[in-house]
Formats: C-alpha cells, sequence, structure tokens
C-alpha cells in the first residue's frame, strides 16, 4: 500500500514520540453529521483513521448521523429515530422537532415554544454532539481526550464559530486549557483527508502552486472556498485560502423541497380535487412539507443512483426513466389525502434543477418553500475574490452529498473543462470526509501542538489612512498572529475644544473595506500626539485592533474586534435576519400587542422582498386579524395574490377596498395584463375620477393602444407628460409610467430626463454620510513637535 507524503510524515513523528495517541474529529453538519477517530499504535507502528458507525433502529451501522433532535413526550430522541417523526401531525418544527439548525447558529434567534435545554441552535448542537460522544461504542474511540476538533464552513463568520465553540464546550463539559475546542474550515478538512487517503489523486491535484477549488455541496450548504496549494511551517502542508463564498444557505434539502413543492404537492391536489389556492403558506410548509420530505429524498437518490449507473455502464439516459415510492397518505386539516404512486422522472428533476445548474446565477433566487439559489452563485463569488478566472483552476475537490448528483457533476465539469474533478468516494466515503480531516488535524495538535494544516491569512490586510493605508497583514501569513511593534499614528488636525471622531477602517487586498468603527478622542487633540496601533488575528481570522493616546495614558484605550473581516455576509441575508429578529421579538413578548398588526405587516412587505409571496399573503392575513381589512391591507393582499397567479383572489381583494384610486388602478392593470381590456378601462376611468394622475393616463393611453384606438391612446400619453413635470417631485412610480408614456411618444429628451432623476433618486437612497475622520501614519523619522504648538 502507497502511503501519502502526509501520512509517512505523521507516521515519523509518531514512531518518534513513541506513545499511543488517540483523538477524534466532528463533522457537525447541517443534515448529517460524523465523527471520526485517528489512533497510532505503538507496537505495531500503525496509524488508522476511519469514521466511527452508530447503530440504526433497523439494525444496520452508518457512519452518517441525521442531525436531527426530536422530543417523543419528555424523551429526546435523535438522529433516525428523531427524522421518523417529522411528519408526524403531533410533531411541530422549533417546538419538538428540530432540524437545519445549523442554519441559525449564531444568530439572535431562540425555539421560545421549547423546553429548556432545547430553545437555542447552540442548544440543539450541543445536544446532538452529546448524543454521539454517549453513542460511540469503539473501545479505541472512548480512550480518545474529547473534544478534538469540530468543523465548520469556510464563509461562517465569527459569530457562527464562536457559538460553534460554545456548543461543542457545552457537549464535552470543556471549560479549561487542557480541553480548549479547536475549529478547523471544512475545506481544510477535506484537503487533509484527500492527503492521508487518495495520495494518487493527491499528486496530481495539490502539486505546489495549483489553485484548487474545494466544492462542499452539503444536505444545508454550498460551501465553495479557493485555495493556492503551499508548504509552511517546516514541511506542512499549506493551503492560502485565496477566496471563499458568503455563506449559502443552499443544499440537497433544498432540492428535496423543489421536490416537494413543484412535484409532489401538484400530483397530491390533482388527485384529490383540491383546488391550487385552497392550501395556505402555514399548510403547505408546515404541514404538508414535512410529511413528504422523506419521500422527496427517497425519489432523488434512487433516482441519481440509477442516471449514475447508466451513466457508468455508457448507456443512455432516458426521458422516461423515473424513480417511485408507495402510496402516502397526508393528513390536512383532519381530511386524510392519498397520494398515488409518488413518483420523480429525469425530466422533472432537470426542470427542477435549471434554477440550481443556473452558470448565469441571478442575484437572489428562492421563495418561501425552497431556496433556489444556483450552486454557481458562491462558485462566482469564490472566483471574484480569488480574482480568478475558470481556466485558472487546476482541480476542483467534490465534497458534500449533493455532489454525488450526476447532474450537479455535468454541469462542474463544464465549467472547469480543464480542471481535474475529484471525488472522494461513494456517498458513505464522502461523508466522512471532512470528519476523517478533523481527526488527523486533532491527533497532530493533541501530540505535537502543530497542526497538519497551517490555516493562513486569506488576504492582504491594512488600515486605511490620510496617505493611504498602513499594512497589519500579508496574504498567506500563518494565522494566529499579531503585531510585533505598535506602528504610530496620529490625528489629521488640531482640535482644541471639540473631540475628534477617528475612523478606524480594515481595507482588504488595498480596496475592500472589510471592517469599519469610531474611535471618539476627547479634546484637546493635535497632530503632535501620538497613537499606537496593535493589532493580533486568531485562527478564525478575526482581527483585534487596540489603538491607544501615549500622550494621554489615562484616556481608555481603543479596542474593537472585527468577525472575520475577510468573510463577506450575503447582503440579501439582512432582510432574513430582520425577518427572524422580528419573530424573535413577537415570541418574546419585546413588541406590545397593539403594535401586532403594524409587525405583521412589515413582516409581509419583508417577505415580499424576498419574493415569498405566499408566506406574506399568511402575515397580511395576521395583520388583518390585528387590524381589520384597511383599504391598504386589502390592496397588499390583492399584490401579494396576483404575484402567485390567483388573478380571481386578486381582483376579489381590490374590489372589497371599495372606492380607492389606488385599488381600481391596480385592478385596471391585472385586467390589460391579461387582455380584458373592457374592464381594464372601466376600472382605470373609475380611478381618473378620484384621482386624474400622470400613472393612470399613462395605463389607459396602454389600454386603448391595445383597443385599436391609437389617436386616443396618444392623447392619453401626452396628458402623462403634459406641462412642464417637476420630475424630482415625483416618486418613482410616477416616474416610471411617465417614462414609459415618454417612450411611446418618441420623445427621447422628457426619457433622458426622467431616467437622469431615478438614478439620482436611487443612488440618494444608496449614499450613506461618512462618519469620522481618517488618522494619519507617522513617517520614520518624523520628530514630535511639542504639544502646545500647533493648537488653534
Amino acid at each position: 500500500m502507497k502511503h501519502s507524503d502526509l501520512e509517512l510524515r505523521l507516521l515519523n513523528r509518531l514512531r518518534t514520540h513513541g506513545k499511543a495517541a488517540v483523538a477524534i474529529g466532528i463533522d457537525l453538519g447541517t443534515t448529517k453529521s460524523s465523527v471520526a477517530c485517528a489512533h497510532f499504535d505503538p507496537e505495531s507502528g500503525t496509524l488508522a483513521c476511519e469514521c466511527l458507525r452508530f447503530p440504526q433502529s433497523d439494525g444496520t451501522e452508518r457512519v452518517a448521523v441525521p442531525s436531527v433532535v426530536a422530543l417523543d413526550g419528555e424523551r429526546p430522541v435523535f438522529g433516525a429515530e428523531a427524522l421518523a417523526f417529522r411528519g408526524k401531525p403531533a410533531m411541530r418544527a422549533e417546538r419538538n422537532l428540530f432540524y437545519d439548525t445549523k442554519n441559525l447558529i449564531g444568530l439572535r434567534y431562540t425555539y421560545a415554544g421549547a423546553p429548556q435545554g432545547f430553545r437555542t441552535p447552540v442548544d440543539i448542537a450541543s445536544q446532538l454532539l452529546r448524543h454521539m460522544r454517549e453513542s460511540v461504542d469503539d473501545p479505541i474511540a472512548r480512550r480518545a481526550n474529547p473534544p478534538g476538533v469540530v468543523t465548520v464552513p469556510a464563509s461562517f463568520h465569527g459569530a457562527q464559530r464562536l457559538a460553534t465553540v460554545r456548543a461543542a464546550e457545552k457537549a464535552f463539559d470543556a471549560n479549561g486549557a487542557k480541553d480548549t475546542i479547536r475549529l478547523l474550515d471544512e475545506p481544510y478538512a477535506a484537503f487533509v483527508d484527500l492527503k492521508f487517503r487518495s495520495p494518487e489523486k493527491a499528486e496530481a491535484l495539490l502539486r505546489e502552486d495549483a489553485n484548487v477549488l474545494v466544492f462542499d455541496f452539503g444536505g444545508g450548504t454550498c460551501d465553495v472556498a479557493i485555495f493556492r496549494v503551499d508548504t509552511v511551517r517546516g514541511g506542512a502542508l499549506g493551503a492560502r485560502l485565496l477566496g471563499t463564498s458568503r455563506y449559502h444557505r443552499l443544499g440537497g434539502g433544498d432540492i428535496d423541497r423543489a421536490i416537494v413543492h413543484d412535484v409532489l404537492i401538484p400530483k397530491l391536489l390533482k388527485q384529490n380535487g383540491v383546488d391550487r389556492y385552497a392550501m395556505s403558506w402555514d399548510d403547505k410548509r408546515r404541514r404538508i412539507e414535512p410529511q413528504l420530505l422523506s419521500v422527496a429524498e427517497r425519489l432523488k437518490v434512487v433516482l441519481s443512483n440509477r442516471m449514475g449507473e447508466y451513466r457508468a455502464a455508457s448507456a443512455g439516459i432516458t426521458d422516461a426513466m423515473e424513480s417511485s415510492s408507495v402510496d402516502v397518505t397526508i393528513d390536512w386539516n383532519g381530511r386524510a389525502l392519498k397520494l398515488e404512486r409518488p413518483s420523480l422522472s429525469v425530466v422533472e428533476l432537470h426542470t427542477l434543477l435549471k434554477l440550481f445548474l443556473d452558470p448565469d446565477p441571478p442575484p437572489e433566487a428562492g421563495d418561501e418553500f425552497v431556496q433556489r439559489s444556483s450552486m454557481f452563485a458562491p462558485i462566482v463569488q469564490a472566483l471574484f475574490r480569488a480574482h480568478l478566472e475558470p481556466e485558472d483552476i487546476h482541480g476542483v475537490l467534490l465534497c458534500g452529498s449533493s455532489s454525488l448528483l450526476p447532474p450537479v457533476q455535468a454541469a462542474l465539469a463544464k465549467k472547469f473543462p480543464d480542471a481535474q474533478l475529484v471525488l472522494l468516494g461513494d456517498a458513505e466515503q464522502l461523508q466522512g470526509t471532512v470528519a476523517r480531516g478533523a481527526a488527523l488535524q486533532a491527533l497532530s495538535l493533541q501530540v505535537f501542538g502543530e497542526p497538519l494544516i497551517a490555516p493562513v491569512c486569506s488576504a492582504e490586510l491594512s488600515l486605511r489612512v490620510v496617505s493611504g493605508s498602513v499594512p497589519l497583514m500579508r496574504a498567506g501569513d500563518a494565522v494566529p498572529n499579531a503585531s510585533r511593534a505598535s506602528t504610530l499614528l496620529r490625528p489629521p488636525r488640531d482640535s482644541k475644544h471639540a473631540p475628534t471622531e477617528i475612523a478606524v477602517e480594515v481595507i482588504a487586498d488595498g480596496q475592500r473595506l472589510v471592517g469599519r468603527s469610531l474611535w471618539n478622542l476627547p479634546a484637546p487633540v493635535t497632530t503632535a500626539e501620538r497613537l499606537a496601533l496593535d493589532w493580533k488575528m486568531d485562527d478564525n481570522q478575526c482581527v483585534e485592533l487596540r489603538l491607544s493616546r501615549l500622550d494621554h495614558p489615562d484616556t481608555e484605550p481603543f479596542l474593537h474586534r472585527f468577525d472575520a473581516p475577510i468573510m463577506h455576509r450575503d447582503p440579501g441575508q439582512l432582510v432574513r435576519c430582520r425577518l427572524l429578529e422580528r419573530e424573535e421579538a413577537i415570541r418574546n413578548d419585546e413588541i406590545p400587542r397593539s403594535e401586532f398588526g403594524t409587525a405583521f405587516e412589515q413582516h409581509a412587505r419583508d417577505c415580499a422582498t424576498l419574493g415569498e409571496y405566499e408566506k406574506a399573503l399568511h402575515f397580511v392575513t395576521l395583520a388583518m386579524q390585528e387590524k381589520g381589512s384597511t383599504q391598504y391591507l386589502l390592496n397588499l393582499r390583492g399584490i401579494y395574490r396576483e404575484k402567485i397567479g390567483d388573478r380571481d383572489g386578486a381582483l376579489d381583494s381590490y374590489a372589497q377596498a371599495g372606492e380607492w384610486s389606488t385599488t381600481r388602478f391596480n385592478a385596471g392593470l391585472l385586467h390589460w395584463k391579461n387582455d380584458h381590456f373592457v374592464a381594464a378601462l372601466a376600472a382605470v376611468d373609475s380611478a381618473l375620477e378620484m384621482d386624474p394622475t400622470r400613472a393612470y393616463h399613462a395605463l389607459r393611453g396602454d389600454i386603448l393602444d391595445k383597443m385599436g384606438k391609437k389617436d386616443e391612446a396618444r392623447l392619453e400619453w401626452q396628458d402623462a407628460v403634459a406641462g412642464t413635470p417637476d420630475c424630482a417631485q415625483l416618486d418613482d412610480f410616477e416616474l416610471g409610467w411617465m417614462e414609459r408614456a415618454a417612450r411611446l411618444l418618441n420623445d427621447t429628451a422628457l426619457c433622458d430626463r426622467i431616467k437622469q432623476e431615478r438614478k439620482l433618486k436611487a443612488n440618494s437612497a444608496r449614499t450613506v454620510a461618512r462618519q469620522g475622520e481618517l488618522p494619519e501614519v507617522v513617517e520614520a523619522g518624523e520628530k514630535a513637535l511639542p504639544l502646545a504648538s500647533k493648537v488653534a
């Protein structure tokens, strides 16, 4: 058997050490988790690293434990047993059933309806880890001194990493330096396992200066990282992180949900004669989906395996190929709905995978049921941050169970035609990759106090100053790290009486702002005084800055920690975080009951911002229960019903709003979109009688144009742009309709003026006033001036 260079180096050191050593590594996954044990036997001189196997209810053993926790009454159950509770009517997510909780770890979010000990994502993670620790039946693994190493996505930010550490500490009762929890990024762990277990593959893939993209497409996250391979610390395998994606809540579980909502629920409704709009978002998301998820996963796995077998045998995959399952009975509000012979065909799978495999992904994708972002979104982000093109990638390392899907592999091969694609084994071997890498890292740390794979700083980090920047760390420097001497700065100007706000800005790669804070200096402030800058970066690449006033030792120093500044959170997640925090505030009675209606209304609008219109409808209904059927809420309900395709429901909502020009206009617009021009004209005429705005005239012109009344249409468009409109006083709604009318009239000058105004308004909305002043660096040899000499 050929040993890898990594294994030989570790073996030789262990043999020299001459003592038995055992360490464990844990892959705490979104949908499945694994534990591996690395063991050195000094008598035989052998090193082994294998995943532990956990007994299942059917008598088999598996390396993967579903990351699911359930409460059967007061009895906690875990893994496959807990997963079997999903879909049972008595089980409710976040009350007595907990899954996909890793996606919420590190956020200010609790499960308020759950009992003590199960109220946060950290609680659930620690319960699962404790169960895995107690379930270990391996005599060698039981000798390990926990906790070892726990893995996290490379894109996890500081709060998520610290929350993971807290969960492991609670599970292993670790509270001292000896029991310090160590984290390892999942792509790093995959690197270690590849080098240890597949030296032939590693030899070609992990050569010096190779750019390797690690594609970890698991059950709940899509984590992409790009490394440049090198050697650091006296021969240890090094990998400089060139770029990583933002945190993407996208995985195989989303494909399962897409199968449920795109394939199975439509079949269920059709077979039982249920109207497509009869089920609410709450029905589908919280009642029907849990009962069908396991069916969807089985259909996907069976069809995927069959496609893989045909491809391996060079046989043609036909559109008629499908997987099927036994009949399923679904409970819906006391009614039993039967889904006969649920099935999934190749055509259906390829159709629902189109968005997941879109090589040119849109900025945001998804709905209230499924996160439908493309797997190429994180790939594009990582390539951009690494300043690389697809042809610069030498190898792609596939990790995560969803990487086994043949369409996924085909899409990656097409994107990276010159790269070597390496898949680390079958489903079970792939599941253990990250845990095995973590166990080997833990063994090296335990015996030698050194990592097998050395984390390094991923970007050039510097502090912005008036004249440019002051270097902090170079890309590729080993972490943890810290400044060896203080960097001297000075205030940018004198201020005798007023305090000065110093802007502390950390930038990456000379241009990208990755962290910002303000330091208030009490007066008097002079350019003669010296400010000392010290910094340190931990192995999670979180930076802490310390600035102190050397001439004012009694002044409190400025301390600020930037959570993983080179990592970027997805701006699109800001709205989702706002939704979570509002739900948390409602659950914890932080919002008075009298304000529930407004909170639900804001919730609905945020959901609509994300394109989650069925969920928005759910919260509009809750808002109406609190505030009544106001015209505004009825209008929102009409808009959202229209968005999901419920035209009749939308018109009904607009009609219920009564005599209001806004809903009359919206009704007319809906009729016009559906070529019902007589009804559209009647509705818009009604709106114009109440409020003769430019937008209404523009729509009336469009309706008349469709009816073949060209001259009358032109007159309406002219009314829409009549006079000398002050564009600055009009909102974007009016400007948009005016621009359309001006374009139809071929008035290019007015079109350009409106476009310019709309652009100004958009830029104005994005502009944030700069606060604070940048400091200046004290150049070498610059002499300090007397404190009083520059005071104005």
